[in-house]
């Protein structure tokens, strides 16, 4: 009777485990804030802060809303010849760019709701820069004019853009795309007005940065207008554990809190987002998980009760979907950092 019942429940248990690799919906809700953010710097920040010292909310790869299930793997990616597989792509395709994209909005929307901290990844495939997450996400060229529209409408504001992977090309390559690609007339290098060769990172300051407007912070290598990528530092904590992941931002926090070091001339960033894992029994959650999306989703509100006591520490807080609401996350997170930024001198 047993085998008879569970042969009747194999197929569908295999249609089961068939959707959760094809099907590609995040089943996350598009409710986003209903506060514009636009202007929380320009507001809340009264004194001259060290720009290392300013919290910030962060968006994890930022600039991956526009992956989907039909999307082109990044041919400069050592996983390639995997992801390109007709098998893995029939089977898995839906589950691989759930497991890629970790943010819903555009870069202009992500600042709009407040967020400061770009995480971006970027390819350069047959000429052409493209953002990523593993799989190919949206042209270079909008997500920048985007950001140059943000800037060039506000005061105050301060974003910081690390460059954190560069691939198919050299990170001079890319500083001679960022000055081609204009928004206004203006390009996003316009909106540097500091000179990193005569300011170290740990020197530079809020009114360096925005000098009667708004202004970008670059990390990609050292040069006039950038300060190296290397000048971030951040643990990833490789877990889809919940609980384990708090401890481990804790852990560092402490650290940081007993000898901050050469670390203190750094932005300090917290990698707060959950990983997916194949190990056992890890991999359990993943059902239930589903997607990048959703795991930040239930996750990122608990966050809210840590952040004060980690921003001296740690002042940029960055996770997967960064303007999640669930909970009021995204709206609780400004709060918290607007109070904390208020307090800078």
């Amino acid at each position: 009777m047993k085998k008879k019942s569970l042969l009747l429940a194999l197929p569908a248990l295999g249609a089961a485990a068939l959707g959760f690799c094809k099907a590609t919906w995040d089943f996350t809700p598009d409710s986003f804030t209903e506060n514009d953010y636009s202007d929380i710097m320009g507001k809340n920040i009264k004194g001259n802060p060290r720009a290392v010292d300013i919290a910030m909310l962060g968006a994890h790869d930022a600039l991956s809303d526009g992956i989907a299930a039909k999307s082109s793997p990044d041919p400069n990616s050592p996983d390639v010849a995997m992801l390109r597989n007709p098998l893995i792509a029939f089977i898995g395709g839906g589950l691989i760019a759930r497991l890629s994209k970790a943010q819903k909005s555009r870069a202009y929307d992500l600042a709009r709701r407040g967020v400061r901290f770009f995480d971006v990844r970027c390819t350069c495939v047959e000429g052409k820069w493209h953002t990523l997450h593993g799989l190919l996400s949206r042209p270079l060229e909008d997500c920048l004019r985007e950001l140059v529209q943000f800037m060039d409408e506000t005061h105050g504001e301060v974003l910081v853009l690390s460059f954190h992977h560069v691939k198919g090309a050299t990170a001079e390559d890319l500083l001679d795309y960022l000055v081609a690609v204009k928004a206004r007339g203006k390009s996003l290098l316009d909106f540097v007005r500091y000179d990193a060769n005569a300011i170290p990172l740990g020197e530079l300051r809020y009114s360096d940065i925005t000098r009667g407007g708004s202004g970008a912070v670059i990390l990609l290598r050292p040069g006039e207008k950038c300060y190296s990528s290397e000048q971030l530092y951040g643990q990833w904590h490789n877990t889809n554990n919940p609980e384990v992941l708090l401890r481990g931002i804790e852990a560092e926090n402490k650290s940081l809190k007993a000898d901050m070091g050469e670390r203190g001339d750094c932005f300090r960033w917290s990698q707060s987002q959950l990983t997916p894992q194949l190990s056992w029994p890890a991999v359990l959650r993943a059902a239930p998980d589903w997607s990048l999306l959703m795991m930040a989703h239930r996750f990122n509100y608990k966050l809210l009760e840590h952040i004060p006591a980690w921003l001296p520490q740690i002042p940029i807080i960055s996770v997967d979907y960064a303007d999640s609401m669930n909970r009021g996350f995204n709206d609780r997170a400004i709060e918290i950092i607007n109070a904390y930024n208020r307090k800078l001198i």
